[in-house]
């Protein structure tokens, strides 16, 4: 990965150090650094060494200072309306840069890191009463910060600079000794959090999100042994270590939320357990909030392994939360590719120990990532009824499916970008791209890209399919085609390669040409050639002459936008 530092300081300082702590951290990157005082020049030169380099990722890490001038230190130098013109003219600055990237870089994702002062106010606490002082302006700046992530939507990431200034303290992050002498902000023992800092936004960038969090139960979700203590003694709700539970809850509802499933593995009575997630009035995750429940004396990376089959996800998409040193390093031993978190000390630490997992945090949300936990119980329901039928197309019929398809929308990318980024079961070729990839593959205008959207009725399962197809005079390519798991077997691949077909036929195509690359993870969708007429021509390579009879399906089309 190419990264690009634009910093308003000296980076020269430390940017040895960094290569080092990367090269320790397993991240490989070839590193671009402006010159002290060369950000805004590299930007606005079109002929710059920043757009030969053509990073993947840019980091803007200007000081407010740098961008207030004297003003930062002065504030009552200007009256009210001149600081207010100041303000106006740093935003005019920072879109004027975010457009010139964004122009010239349309590949790029621009990282941003918000503003903070090195120094308190030098007016003390008038700052706060007054108009425009220090305070109020660089909340301001970070305020507009905001509405540029708005406009510029997935191009922009806000990366909370001024959090981790707040957590260490001002004395502790900065030496204005050394910034004096060299232009350089950061003390020497603020290098590791600073380096943390911005390795943790690179991995949530380029790392898959994990899908679901296990968890333990006694001295995890809540204080004490239910077997020995009973419901009214264990340590939930109230004050102290029963609050600090009470809160490690909602984390983990946060994370509900956000569409990563949540499961439960725990060696217990399941009658003692599961009175307490239905009848504690403390408990903040109820039945209903997990997945699966696994509470038996079986093996943990047993019931482990059944949850992720449950579930249909791979192990390594499982985190595994548990306070109990020797059970995890049982599942790590086992399951390596299970990532494990041993909850060590205070329960009041156990929100920072799990907040620090980069795997569990993303960017961006989605309208799947917001529904995907209550589509995978109305996926349950479909699968009962599905027992009450003998003919699979009788089933199908009674599900009243039917079909969304759209092409080249832009407010889809992301979620494009997520399923190539996740699928692992049913995905031809395993083909990862970013949001930045799939826009550039449609604004070249040898693409399509296709998505697909499934309802039934019991409600909408989301965009579930997508396809990437490279227009090549009179044959079109098969680049990328994946389905989510929740709706293997209903159809919907055959649903949409029949509309690309049609697509193709309409625009004179005569040929239509695909890849199989075999994964560790792909086989089921190993024979979709084969079960839609396609001819293996060589090794996973796959042709279909054009018009060829379409493969019968039970879903009705709604084109959204077509050829």
């Amino acid at each position: 990965m190419k990264i690009a530092f634009l910093t308003s300081f000296n980076s020269d300082m430390f940017k040895k150090d960094f290569e080092r702590y990367l090269e320790k951290s397993n991240l490989k990157c070839d590193l671009f650094w402006n010159g002290y005082s060369l950000h805004e020049q590299l930007v606005f030169d079109e002929n710059s060494r920043l757009y030969e380099f053509q990073p993947t990722l840019i980091f803007i890490h200007f000081e407010i200072e740098s961008l207030l001038g004297d003003l930062a230190y002065d504030i009552l130098s200007l009256k009210d309306k001149e600081r207010e013109i100041k303000i106006e003219e740093a935003k005019i600055k920072l879109s004027a840069i975010v457009k010139k990237l964004t122009e010239k870089l349309t590949d790029s994702l621009i990282v941003i890191e918000n503003f903070i002062p090195r120094s308190n106010s030098y007016l003390g606490v008038m700052d706060l009463n007054i108009t425009c002082g220090l305070i109020e302006i660089t909340n301001n700046l970070n305020y507009y910060l905001l509405s540029l992530r708005q406009e510029f939507q997935n191009k922009i990431i806000i990366n909370p600079y001024s959090e981790l200034i707040s957590k260490y303290g001002v004395d502790n992050c900065f030496d204005l000794r050394l910034y004096h002498l060299a232009k350089f902000p950061f003390a020497k023992k603020f290098y590791l959090n600073i380096f943390e800092h911005y390795t943790d936004i690179i991995k949530v960038i380029t790392s898959p999100r994990k899908k679901c969090i296990v968890c333990d139960l006694d001295n995890t979700l809540w204080g004490g042994i239910i077997g020995q203590d009973g419901i009214e003694n264990i340590q939930l709700g109230g004050s102290g270590l029963g609050e600090a539970y009470v809160q490690f809850q909602k984390l983990l509802l946060n994370f509900y939320r956000r569409g990563i499933f949540l499961a439960v593995c725990s060696k217990n009575n399941y009658a003692d357990a599961i009175d307490v997630i239905d009848n504690h009035p403390d408990m903040i995750l109820r039945k209903k909030y997990f997945a699966c429940i696994r509470i038996n004396w079986d093996s943990k990376p047993l019931n482990i392994k059944s949850i992720a089959d449950k579930l249909n996800i791979g192990t390594d998409s499982l985190v595994f939360i548990d306070d109990n040193p020797a059970e995890c390093e049982l599942v790590k031993m086992q399951m390596p590719e299970v990532e494990v978190v041993n909850l060590a000390g205070d329960p009041d630490n156990y929100i920072e120990q799990l907040m620090k997992i980069n795997s569990l945090q993303s960017v961006f949300i989605t309208g799947e990532d917001l529904s995907r936990n209550l589509m995978y119980m109305v996926d349950i329901k479909r699968k009962l009824e599905e027992t009450t039928y003998g003919n699979l197309n009788d089933y199908f019929k009674s599900l009243n499916m039917r079909a969304e398809i759209s092409i080249n929308t832009e407010s889809f990318f992301p979620r494009v970008s997520q399923l190539t980024q996740k699928t692992n079961q049913f995905n031809l070729t395993t083909k990862r791209y970013s949001n930045e990839e799939i826009n550039k593959f449609v604004t070249s205008g040898n693409y399509n890209v296709y998505t697909l959207r499934l309802i039934d009725k019991y409600g909408d399962n989301g965009i579930v399919v997508v396809a990437i197809i490279e227009k090549e005079n009179d044959q079109w390519y098969i680049d990328s085609f994946l389905m989510s798991c929740r709706v293997i077997g209903r159809q919907a691949e055959t649903a949409l390669l029949n509309t690309i077909i049609e697509d193709a036929l309409k625009e004179n195509v005569k040929m239509l040409r695909g890849n199989f690359i075999k994964s560790e993870k792909n086989a089921p969708a190993q024979e979709f050639y084969r079960m839609h007429n396609f001819i293996e021509k060589s090794n996973n390579y796959w042709e279909l002459e054009l018009p060829d009879q379409l493969k019968e399906h039970f879903i009705k089309i709604i084109r959204e936008n077509h050829i």
